[in-house]
């Protein structure tokens, strides 16, 4: 007989979470739960990638 516990899921509260996403406008932007976002979308369209390095890199820092 084997048994099956349930992992308990602890929310990271350390970091931040944000998300990319691709705005009606065009290019992609990320935005995070803090208030934090992609300055840069409104002047000009970022690719993927430069949106999701962005949220990395904003995702590597400690919440407040």
């Amino acid at each position: 007989m084997t048994t099956t516990t349930r992992r308990r899921v602890h929310p990271d509260l350390a970091h931040h979470h944000p998300r990319v996403t691709r705005p009606a406008s065009g290019g992609w932007t990320w935005e995070c739960g803090c208030g934090g976002a992609s300055a840069r979308a409104a002047a000009a369209p970022l690719t993927w990638h430069q949106a999701f390095i962005g949220a990395l890199i904003h995702s590597a820092s400690i919440a407040p």
